[in-house]
């Protein structure tokens, strides 16, 4: 016999989860008794929302469940933000709450921490959302969440436990050999048809986003075999190398990447919403795609006002059938044509780049990263400009949640990336607006006792938005913001603080960071011209 939230953390760790994120509370202290018989690390944030963002960034590092245990009502509300935009992504994530007492329940009388229908208010950012009680209810529940996570967008879910069920003895239930749920599978035909069509296509372009986040060398080897240029989304920069000729990267706002959409014969979309949102950098009309194949694990994907058919497959599955019937290797028979066509394409946004004023900015942050970096970004200049034009390091992972565009998740996405990742160095790059959101999570950082780099583009408030107020000629307002005295702060949550006025000192404190076995906070002061003109 064991109390509940033992068992709760027998049967997650009986899944592989080694870690969870969360503050203690008087309501969930049973869930924290179990953690070390069965080898569970706490990681403990300064708020829950940190917690909610260290498991993204754990999740998308590791292809692993990121879990947080929350305390109901505000525990798990501060977390919502996180929760959101983890859902919007498609990141798994498990939160396991307490909940009032079960003769509590749905009676509203002000008990602590009392929240009215927590479960149906995270229903519509889940996969699932339900209170249980008892623990075959929650082992069966963990097993539909990684099954639908198989079969399904793997968004967050949530499981709420009454106090008084936590504290409970129970055995642990019996685990019956089950047989995993199937993937959507394709039917031979349409593969055969989609083959075809494909191989014999003139001007193929693939646009993958991050459905495919885990299938970067097949889409490598069936775009080689198509010899079809491929057009990555906000989720999947970095999924292809950039010295792959036939990568076009993020440029889809770009003049040269529509024109080679709209040129296109045949779109293979893969693992994409193909948002509007891939288009906000320059404020450009979506391209409407003339014709287009839809490969999308979620059936009811859909996009503008096209009724393309949605193939219905994970991506991986589908890329790793379709070149098995890709025998023959096109770019010999096309001249090596998509390579040029995805030249032609980058050169746009290359050109847009050179004359960027942020240029020698990102090229110094760039020659400073490591090759295996992990870099998590903000809302803030220096990172969308980074976002949109660098080249990345042919070993590194980018993280850019920008799709939700929430402020304040870099820093705690990357640590949790950290905790993912013990080996690889791992940076987070924020503005001095994002960066106070979450600021306190460099006190989780500094807990952790490994290398780590958060890089603050110090530029006067909120220049970005500044620049939307000059875009439709309205008087900027609320933009020019105060800002702490950054090098005090970070020193005073135990980080090293270093700062920068060049891009050749940034360049030189990346690599000193990535080198050092502790927090380092580069503090880069912008330039004028890049920095808030607006005095309110």
């Amino acid at each position: 016999m064991m109390r509940f939230g033992e068992a709760i953390c027998a049967v997650l760790s009986s899944k592989g989860v080694d870690t969870v994120f969360g503050i203690p509370g008087v309501h969930t202290l049973e869930l924290f008794r179990g953690l070390k018989r069965n080898g569970i690390t706490a990681v403990v944030p300064r708020h829950e929302q940190g917690a909610g963002f260290m498991a993204d960034g754990f999740a998308r590092t590791s292809g692993r469940a990121g879990v947080c245990f929350l305390v109901t009502g505000p525990g798990v509300l501060n977390a919502l933000t996180a929760i959101a935009q983890a859902w919007h992504d498609s990141i798994p994530m498990l939160i396991v709450a307490s909940t009032v007492e079960s003769s509590q329940v749905g009676k509203h009388r002000g008990t602590l921490h009392d929240t009215p229908d927590i479960a149906d208010t995270l229903r519509p950012y889940t996969l699932f959302s339900k209170n249980i009680s008892s623990i075959a209810e929650f082992s069966d529940s963990v097993d539909e969440m990684y099954d639908r996570w198989r079969t399904e967008r793997p968004r967050p879910v949530y499981i709420g436990v009454p106090l008084d069920v936590l504290a409970e003895l129970v055995e642990l239930p019996s685990r019956a050999d089950t047989t995993p749920e199937a993937l959507p599978e394709v039917d031979t035909q349409e593969m055969e048809r989609v083959a075809a069509l494909l191989a014999t296509a003139d001007a193929p372009v693939i646009v993958a986003g991050g459905g495919c986040r885990n299938a970067g060398a097949l889409l490598a080897d069936v775009a080689e075999r198509l010899d079809a240029p491929v057009v990555l989304t906000t989720n999947s920069k970095g999924l292809l190398s950039d010295h792959n000729p036939l990568n076009v990267n993020v440029s889809t706002p770009f003049e040269g990447t529509q024109q080679l959409l709209q040129d296109a014969d045949l779109v293979l979309a893969i693992g994409t919403e193909l948002s509007d949102f891939e288009y906000i950098a320059t404020g450009s009309t979506p391209v409407r795609l003339n014709n287009i194949i839809r490969v999308d694990i979620d059936p009811s994907a859909s996009h503008q006002d096209q009724e393309t058919p949605t193939i219905c497959a994970d991506a991986a599955e589908f890329l790793q059938r379709l070149r098995a019937l890709l025998t023959a290797t096109p770019r010999s028979l096309r001249a090596a044509r998509g390579v040029d066509r995805a030249a032609a394409a980058r050169r746009s946004w290359t050109s847009a780049y050179t004359s960027d004023p942020y240029y020698e900015w990102v090229e110094a942050f760039r020659k400073g990263l490591p090759d295996d970096a992990i870099i998590a970004v903000d809302s803030a200049q220096l990172a969308y400009q980074a976002h949109q034009f660098m080249e990345l390091p042919s070993g590194a992972t980018w993280l850019s949640p920008y799709g939700y565009g929430t402020l304040g998740p870099a820093l705690p996405m990357a640590v949790g990336a950290a905790i993912a990742q013990p080996e690889r160095p791992v940076i987070a790059v924020a503005g001095d607006g994002s960066s106070l959101f979450t600021i306190a999570e460099l006190a989780t950082a500094v807990d952790l006792n490994r290398q780590l780099t958060v890089v603050i583009w110090i530029n006067g408030g909120y220049r970005e938005i500044e620049a939307s107020f000059d875009r439709v000629e309205i008087e900027p307002v609320g933009v020019a913001t105060s800002a702490p005295d950054f090098t005090a702060l970070t020193a005073g949550l135990g980080a090293t603080p270093v700062q920068v006025q060049s891009p050749g000192q940034l360049t030189e404190a990346l690599r000193e960071a990535a080198a050092s076995p502790r927090l380092t906070v580069i503090l880069v002061e912008a330039p004028e011209g890049l920095r808030i003109t607006s005095e309110s």
